[in-house]
């Protein structure tokens, strides 16, 4: 992809382990796309955010980590604030009408426009349909889970990884915002789940660290019986990998 004036993208991931997924595969899609990708903050000509809106706690660190970051506007390279996750679910409008150092917001079902909000100018002269800035706002539920073929940069150390198994949740417990930002159960095909193994122990993962919502209830909106049983099953077949966990 030719790109505009924007080359090196720095990333803030914030929250539990399935936004470091999110975060992974959106880092993934840049560096396919051409973007250099920096964990010098300063160096960075776009800032990437990937907010938690789960609890009080978590909603604040993240508005305080968006204005520290849009500080960099004025003191470093920093020329685009983009914030992605769950916070921009639950608050979409209100970010952008209240936070004006925001360039561009992505939910979690817009994962997979990452490099249109980072680098709209270079989105543009690819895509003619490419209209404006957050032109690419999905109504209603999250609905986007990645795949194997999701590009993705680990971020954490070599010898393990996590791997989304589902995303959402069915339950509608009044204390609880999780259906809203991350929208309803939904299991990834075994198929593609060893696959991604597969593929992590060729990079030198010994240990994966299954992640969802709820990992119990993992293949039931599938129709199997034994979902989580089978899948494991399934993944210690894997060459290379010897530890399995369950989260």
């Amino acid at each position: 992809m030719k790109k505009s004036e924007i080359e090196k993208i720095g990333f803030v991931s914030l929250g539990c382990p399935k936004n470091l997924v999110d975060s992974e595969v959106m880092m993934g899609q840049l560096k396919q796309h051409g973007y250099e990708l920096t964990t010098t903050r300063e160096d960075a000509d776009v800032i990437v955010v990937n907010t938690c809106g789960f609890i009080d706690a978590a909603k604040q660190e993240s508005i305080n980590t968006i204005l520290e970051m849009a500080e960099l506007k004025d003191t470093a390279n920093c020329k685009r604030l983009v914030v992605a996750g769950c916070l921009v679910e639950r608050y979409r409008q209100d970010l952008l009408n209240q936070l004006p150092e925001v360039d561009a917001v992505l939910g979690t079902s817009e994962i997979e426009k990452i490099v249109a909000a980072v680098d709209p100018a270079a989105a543009a002269k690819q895509d003619a349909a490419f209209v404006a800035s957050n032109s690419w706002m999905t109504r209603g539920l999250p609905t986007y889970i990645y795949d194997e073929n999701a590009p993705r940069v680990l971020a954490t150390p070599q010898h393990f990884a996590y791997v989304k198994i589902a995303e959402g949740c069915d339950h509608t417990c009044a204390f609880c915002a999780i259906p809203q930002m991350r929208g309803k159960y939904r299991s990834r095909r075994a198929g593609s789940i060893i696959n991604e193994a597969h593929q992590l122990a060729a990079q030198g993962v010994k240990e994966l660290v299954l992640i969802s919502q709820d990992s119990t209830q993992y293949g039931l909106d599938l129709g199997l019986k034994d979902g989580l049983a089978d899948l494991l099953k399934g993944l210690a077949q894997v060459d290379g990998i010897e530890w399995i966990r369950v989260m």
